[in-house]
């Protein structure tokens, strides 16, 4: 789909709503980034275009199979005995000619390494438009090629995807090997495994490779059919591009990439979109948000791709280290004396490689006492033990939750959506070790960890406990905790947001969120039959109090399984509001204790007693509920602020048309006001605005809520991070939001409850706040008023977290993201 061009000539185009709409993928990257970048996208198509005829080509397929001979052999390379393995991705062009219009086509050859450990990585660089081939041999048979479980890879990640299975070392004869070929496109369907050819690389006495020119014809027919193929683009865009490629730097600061594209008439505004664009379709590595990664742009993945191998093929990492490998080692593998020159990498290199790995979840630097940066050490994820620390788990997670701690279980159950069946999302787990890691033992101090290939045990600030557990294709999460239900919740939505997410490696997925059975047999072992959430939810609307069990067979009462689900459980969010005095009187006894600790330990909670964990852990919920209904409206501004009226007398005029109003922001991640960071004469970020009383009424359920959850995160924020807010400041604060609730009660109708607007409290989870969502109009039109007043919001930087959600925070803590 695209857009009309001039559509782009409505200057006051405000909001543009694509949501479920087939956008290209250019469209479609500059949707998610905003409507400026749509505008920017628009402008480019307006240009003179040319037609791009080239598409992807992927082989892959276990070690040793003959991917590289075969690509040699397609690119017509002369034959060589003995090539050496793959390490990462070797990418190569092959020129191919559609013979039904004559058409030169470029496939872009991505050669990718069979190694198991490669598996997680790969997928990174898989994207769609491509046409992949499975290559396997016949001689080992299929099961030992994996054929169907690399399919599975592909149409996981790419489901219009279009592969052909190859197989090599097919001799003279072209015989047919011994694969179920009615199997395979009973699983996958004929849409997606378009053929089986079977082919030698190898050239005949003549020095002809027939079957590799039978499988070029297969291969351009593909190519042409997908619906990529001859998309146009911007001409002067296009030129841009091509001097990216054909540099021969493996990487480019973002300056001189910018100079690049300038020489080409492409300005920087519309170079970031560029980039972007590039990115999506696999010409380029960048990171816009990142801000140790984005003042470069890897050109080259292949390069990258090979310096990541390096450290997952070390053994001393895998059998030694368990996992860990020093700064120094990494220094060795990535710059060993004893490789070519082509495969080493200079020092100042280094630190991009490693942030790069831990953008992809690949490591994480760990705590050591005693120890700087420079001396650091990181975990790679994929090469820690495979076996259960029955010990340490002992340790740590005892039979039993401790007196006055609540436990609560649920299961992320991974399903392939269009069959309906259990699936496995590929190396789900290795990522969850990685970030999930703000959350473990070993935070401070990694030797307390405990984590394996599947599971790990993990820890909040206010010392709730989870086990996490991959048992067949479901992840177990097991929260312990005097108010367990928040970290339940996030932990279960980390799991599912990394399945459902499309960019994140598993397409055509998604996550049910189940609870177990209640039942135990006789031997005292518990039931393994499972209940979906959402179905429950279901059962509980339409009054079916009772549901059996398809295991155990035994009716099981709704509400006590739907104890184990935080979607079922009331909003905290709600209930706080609800009972907002004493819920205040009791957080500030927590900021007294929190203000005596402050010196020990900053950021933890666990030193609290039951009840403050759990008033904490509310709290914490309640901002997240918070900051999870208006994730679109982050893409244009910032939603946290205190407002306060600026005429003394605003409360006896209660017919007021337009008043003018105090308004400050918040830093999104600290949770404080922006004085409060920059220092109380600093004004920035603060504003005062004259607003219609049309416009406050509109916005009053939003701005309610919004106030009421300020109120309740300051004792907490004021205490918990290494500002320490004095009284002074503090009562300021409660005295600004106090004032700004009491201007709100002033137009509102009585009787009104903050509760009305966030949803039915046994609603699922998505379904809350609703009501507040569709305040999102008034929001952005407050942005619009702050954008005329000051653009940059203060100095907030808009940044984007590990799910690619936005916030904006104060400068100081851009480094967190």
């Amino acid at each position: 789909m695209n857009l009309p061009e001039w559509l782009n000539e409505w200057h006051d185009l405000q909001r543009l709503n694509l949501d479920g709409n087939p956008l290209n993928p250019e469209l479609a990257a500059a949707y998610k980034e905003g409507l400026d970048a749509v505008k920017r996208y628009l402008r480019a198509k307006a240009a003179a275009q040319v037609v791009l005829n080239e598409v992807k080509l992927i082989l892959i397929g276990e070690g040793e199979v003959g991917k590289s001979c075969l690509l040699g052999a397609l690119r017509g390379d002369q034959w060589e005995e003995g090539k050496p393995t793959t390490h990462g991705i070797e990418i190569k062009p092959v020129k191919v000619t559609d013979p039904a219009t004559g058409t030169e086509i470029t496939l872009n050859g991505w050669d990718f390494g069979g190694q198991r450990v490669y598996r997680p990585t790969h997928q990174l660089f898989f994207t769609a438009p491509a046409v992949y081939l499975v290559v396997w041999k016949p001689r080992e048979g299929p099961q030992q090629g994996f054929v169907k479980e690399w399919i599975k890879l592909v149409k996981h990640r790419e489901p219009e995807a279009k592969i052909l299975v190859v197989a090599t070392h097919g001799g003279p004869k072209e015989r047919q090997p011994d694969i179920d070929r009615q199997e395979i496109w009973d699983l996958f369907g004929r849409e997606t495994v378009v053929d089986f050819i079977t082919i030698d690389s190898k050239p005949n006495e003549q020095g002809e490779r027939p079957t590799i020119e039978k499988l070029k014809t297969v291969i351009v027919q593909v190519a042409a059919s997908l619906p990529e193929m001859g998309r146009t683009f911007p001409k002067h865009w296009q030129e841009a591009r091509e001097a990216l490629r054909n540099s021969n730097e493996a990487w480019l600061p973002l300056d001189r990439v910018f100079a690049i594209c300038k020489e080409h008439k492409v300005d920087e505004e519309d170079a970031r979109l560029l980039l972007l664009i590039c990115r999506r379709v696999g010409d380029l590595i960048h990171y816009e948000h990142d801000p140790a990664l984005r003042d470069i742009v890897i050109l080259k993945p292949d390069w990258l791709a090979t310096a990541i191998s390096f450290v997952l093929d070390d053994e001393h990492t895998r059998n030694v280290g368990h996992g860990l490998v020093s700064f120094e080692r990494l220094g060795l593998l990535w710059n060993d004396p004893d490789r070519p020159e082509e495969n080493r990498y200079p020092e100042r290199l280094h630190p991009i490689f490693l942030r790069l790995m831990e953008r992809f979840d690949l490591s994480y630097r760990i705590a050591e006492q005693g120890r700087n940066d420079a001396d650091g050490t990181s975990l790679i994820a994929q090469l820690v033990p495979d076996v259960r620390p029955e010990k340490a788990l002992m340790h740590v997670w005892p039979a039993s939750p401790f007196s006055g701690d609540e436990q609560q279980v649920q299961i992320c159950r991974i399903v392939e959506t269009k069959k309906n069946q259990s699936v496995t999302a590929e190396g789900i787990f290795y990522r969850l070790i990685v970030r999930l890691h703000k959350y473990s033992l070993g935070r401070a101090n990694h030797h307390e960890s405990v984590h394996w290939q599947r599971g790990l045990v993990l820890e909040d600030d206010t010392g709730a406990r989870a086990f996490l557990e991959h048992i067949d294709n479901d992840v177990r999460i097991t929260v312990r905790s005097p108010f367990a239900a928040r970290f339940l919740s996030v932990l279960t939505y980390e799991v599912k947001w990394l399945v459902e997410n499309p960019e994140q490696g598993w397409k055509g997925m998604r996550c049910d969120v189940m609870v177990p059975c209640l039942m135990k047999a006789n031997s005292g072992t518990p039931c393994i039959g499972l209940f979906e959430v959402g179905n429950l939810l279901e059962n509980k609307k339409r009054k079916r109090f009772e549901v059996p069990c398809t295991v155990c067979n035994e009716w099981q009462p709704v509400v006590q399984l739907l104890g184990n689900a935080p979607a079922a459980q009331p909003n905290p969010l709600e209930e706080l509001l609800a009972h907002s005095a004493e819920a205040m009187r009791m957080l500030r006894e927590v900021r007294e204790q929190l203000g005596e600790q402050h010196a020990q330990v900053i950021g933890r909670f666990d030193h609290l007693d039951a009840s403050g964990k759990e008033l904490v852990s509310k709290v914490e919920g309640a901002y997240d509920s918070l900051i999870h209904t208006l994730l679109d409206e982050a893409k244009e501004g910032p939603r946290l602020f205190s407002f306060q009226p600026v005429d003394p007398g605003f409360f006896e005029r209660p017919r007021w048309i337009s008043q003018k109003f105090r308004l400050t922001l918040w830093c999104e991640h600290s949770r404080q006001p922006l004085p409060e960071l920059n220092g109380k004469k600093s004004k920035a970020g603060v504003y005062e605005l004259t607003l219609p009383r049309e416009w406050f009424e509109k916005a009053a359920p939003f701005l309610k809520v919004l106030t009421g959850t300020l109120s309740l995160v300051l004792p907490v924020a004021a205490s918990a991070t290494k500002f320490i807010m004095d009284d002074t400041a503090y009562k300021g604060l409660e005295k600004e939001l106090d004032l700004g609730q009491k201007s709100l009660e002033s137009v509102l109708k009585g009787g009104e409850q903050s509760g009305a607007w966030l949803g039915r409290s046994d609603a699922p989870e998505l379904e809350r706040g609703e009501a507040i969502r569709a305040q999102g109009a008034v929001l952005r039109q407050l942005h619009a008023w702050l954008k005329e007043k000051d653009p940059s919001f203060g100095g907030l930087i808009r940044v984007q977290n590990k799910r690619q959600e936005f916030l904006w925070v104060h400068p100081q803590f851009e480094g967190e993201y």
